[in-house]
């Protein structure tokens, strides 16, 4: 249950389909398909260990950051009780032990569409907040940078 990780696994699997499958395929859009593949899943392999605990960071963060600019600018909030309903979940969800990944995935989609409302609306009242909306989708974007996983 513990060896081969599942990082392991993936890169086996990218590593035995590089050696077997593609040596045998002959030029064209299927072995292309194969290769792409290939990268897929070592792409993977290498973000496996961290993609729980980046989302974790990411939830908590996005949590923290959108109650601290909702209680800079309350009137930055369309739907509050939308807005609550996403933050309150994220804390049942992050005071989990060990939350699950889909439980965090769930939560960091619901907290950035509370981000995105936010930022949108920030952006049309000209809010003193839109500062600390761009820093934290900087910090967004390093952590998707360093798990890897992004085709961009």
């Amino acid at each position: 249950m513990l060896k081969p990780s599942p990082a392991e696994l993936l890169a086996g699997v990218a590593e035995a389909l590089d050696e077997t499958v593609l040596a045998t395929m002959a030029r064209g859009p299927a072995r292309n398909q194969v290769q792409a593949a290939i990268g897929i899943v070592r792409r993977c392999a290498d973000a496996v260990d961290n993609y729980g605990p980046v989302l974790h960071a990411e939830c908590t963060d996005l949590a923290a950051s959108l109650r601290s600019i909702a209680t800079a600018d309350p009137d930055g909030i369309a739907d509050r009780p939308a807005f609550d309903l996403a933050t309150d979940s994220a804390d049942l969800v992050l005071a989990s032990s060990y939350p699950s990944v889909p439980e965090l995935i769930e939560t960091a989609v619901s907290l950035r569409h509370q981000l995105a409302d936010l930022a949108v609306l920030a952006e049309r009242r000209g809010s003193d907040q839109l500062p600390a909306i761009r820093e934290l989708l900087d910090r967004m974007l390093k952590r998707e940078h360093e798990l890897g996983l992004s085709p961009w």
